[in-house]
């Protein structure tokens, strides 16, 4: 017996409503009622002839026998403790790069007009000069939902899509969860750095599974997330962003932000 499957680059998350079709060989999105994924998973091919047909001209599906195996992709996690360091400019370099030697530093995000001379060559510095502005225009999700990075994918499965494996230090001395946070971790010159790494990786775990409506999105992680718009809102840290236009216990798009 034959029975169509989806190819290996293609992965379903299932909403309350609605189950999202990923296609990281093209990098594509689709929405589609869970009535019709379930009647395409139970072999009901006959009663949504037209999705089928969809299906097949995007290259998604192909027949096989119903014991062959499909490989799939997989999204073990990767324990690998490096973390980028996020600095606002003014912040006395040398001390953080002093502070910080014990650790694996996959990269410094130098956050000001242009990157100072001098700089070591022994870590990658990245010129980064984004407002509390962008990141709100990157937390805004609009309409349809259309285009996925595997590894922004990947990432988002395990970690805060800002805050993830990342500890901030602003011109002040304070370490943030980010450089744009409210939320104070430690103090470079006067608290243990060792405590101040493990508490801010408490933060990088706060994925959409964690956070109110998210939890529950088909779409969770495909979408930028920054915890601390949602927190600046509400006072909740775990609060919905409420510059998104999606509900998920509903399957639909609003026209207004709720």
């Amino acid at each position: 017996m034959k029975v169509k499957k989806f190819h290996q680059f293609v992965v379903l998350e299932k909403g309350l409503v609605n189950t999202a079709i990923i296609d990281f060989l093209k990098g594509n999105i689709y929405q589609i009622g869970n009535d019709i994924i379930d009647k395409f998973l139970d072999g009901n091919y006959q009663e949504i002839g037209e999705f089928i047909h969809g299906l097949e001209e995007e290259e998604l599906i192909f027949e096989v026998e119903k014991k062959d195996w499909v490989p799939s992709i997989s999204f073990e996690k990767n324990e690998d403790e490096s973390f980028q360091l996020e600095i606002e400019e003014g912040v006395d370099l040398d001390l953080i790069l002093r502070r910080f030697r014990r650790f694996k530093i996959s990269g410094i995000i130098y956050n000001g007009t242009e990157l100072p001379e001098g700089l070591p060559s022994f870590v990658e510095f990245i010129h980064h000069n984004r407002s509390y502005n962008d990141c709100l225009e990157l937390t805004k999700v609009e309409s349809r939902l259309e285009k996925i990075d595997e590894h922004f994918y990947r990432f988002n499965r395990n970690y805060n899509s800002c805050w993830g494996k990342k500890v901030a230090v602003t011109k002040d001395g304070k370490i943030r969860p980010c450089i744009h946070s409210r939320i104070v971790i430690g103090d470079l010159g006067a608290d243990n750095i060792e405590k101040i790494v493990e508490e801010a990786k408490e933060y990088w775990k706060i994925t959409k599974d964690n956070v109110e409506k998210c939890s529950v999105c088909e779409l969770r992680y495909a979408c930028f997330d920054c915890r601390e718009i949602a927190f600046k809102e509400s006072g909740n840290l775990l609060a919905a962003n409420p510059y998104c236009k999606y509900d998920p216990l509903k399957g639909a798009w609003s026209e207004e932000n709720k």
